[in-house]
């Protein structure tokens, strides 16, 4: 993200690099609680430029339907979402119950992906119920969503199944997002690392290109539950997935991989999640059918308009305004 700025170049190891001109000595300042920078001299750039490895990794927010919508419902999520100014920085898509895929595809701006919220692991058969890679791109979409912790948890889908079917609709040229999940027994008995590097290595195993996955984890332990799971526990579990990823898969994969969390994320509290280190965007569930998706999808971008604020303010008390 680029914008026109003055007078000053600020390195972070939380949010990245500012660079402003005219400066001529070293000042620290605070962007944030717990968060200093030092601003550093820096001629000849009249550009503010926010940079960190997360900023390489575009920000992704999905909303999931499940299974709450009909065409009536769709029209009034289409008319908010169509009507309001999105991020262009941030890559906003839905996920769609398959028998309104060609329908969400019709109606949604080009620019808003559509996924279907599960496939099958091969392409045809007898297999009363499934839907196929094949025949989700039939309807003009291109992402799915595989591994979500209701298909974990309540049809009972395990790892290996869930390995299968990314691998078929990567052979297909799907994109997907990949699910792990945190149950609350998990934590309560410290087994969270445990359970998130198997379903990992699983998951692993079946991914041939690792640009089209984005990993979704989510906290079933605050999904729905009035438990909200707090920045620093969040960022904790984000950390380890990346740790997972540089020591077992690469650290080019790690660096580039997008992971974001899922868990009662809400207008309320995505801005505050949205300057995580590790979080490159959400999975939303009920917020998803309300214009709040709307906060969301904007939430990276509304943090680095309030960093540039506050260097804003910090350039107009130095010179005394």
């Amino acid at each position: 993200m680029v914008k026109t700025y003055s007078n000053v170049l600020c390195c972070t190891s939380g949010f990245g690099c500012i660079k402003v001109k005219d400066l001529t000595e070293a000042h620290t300042v605070a962007l944030d609680p717990g968060l200093t920078s030092t601003v550093t001299p820096l001629l000849h750039y009249s550009t503010l430029n926010v940079f960190t490895m997360s900023s390489l990794r575009k920000f992704f927010v999905i909303g999931n339907w499940k299974m709450n919508v009909n065409k009536t419902r769709i029209d009034n999520i289409v008319k908010f979402m169509t009507a309001a100014s999105l991020d262009p920085n941030t890559e906003a898509v839905v996920g769609c119950p398959s028998c309104y895929l060609s329908y969400a595809r019709h109606h949604l701006p080009s620019e808003i992906g559509v996924a279907a919220q599960n496939c099958y692991k091969v392409p045809s058969g007898n297999f009363s119920g499934e839907i196929s890679p094949a025949m989700i791109q039939d309807c003009g979409c291109e992402w799915v969503i595989l591994g979500h912790p209701e298909r974990r948890t309540i049809f009972n889908e395990p790892d290996e199944l869930i390995s299968e079917k990314v691998a078929h609709a990567q052979q297909a040229g799907m994109k997907v997002v990949a699910c792990v999940c945190e149950r609350k027994e998990d934590r309560d008995s410290n087994r969270t690392e445990e359970v998130l590097f198997r379903q990992m290595e699983t998951l692993a195993a079946s991914i041939s290109d690792w640009s089209r996955v984005v990993v979704a984890f989510e906290a079933l332990w605050a999904s729905g539950t009035g438990i909200l799971a707090t920045p620093a526990q969040v960022q904790e579990v984000l950390a380890k997935l990346r740790y997972w990823l540089r020591h077992n898969v690469s650290q080019e994969v790690a660096n580039a991989t997008r992971i974001i969390y899922a868990g009662s994320v809400s207008s309320g509290n995505c801005q505050e999640l949205a300057k995580l280190k590790d979080l490159d965007g959400f999975l939303v569930g009920s917020a998803a059918l309300k214009p709040d998706i709307v906060d969301i999808i904007n939430s990276r971008s509304t943090h680095v308009s309030r960093l540039i604020n506050i260097f804003s303010s910090h350039e107009r008390l130095s010179k005394g305004v």
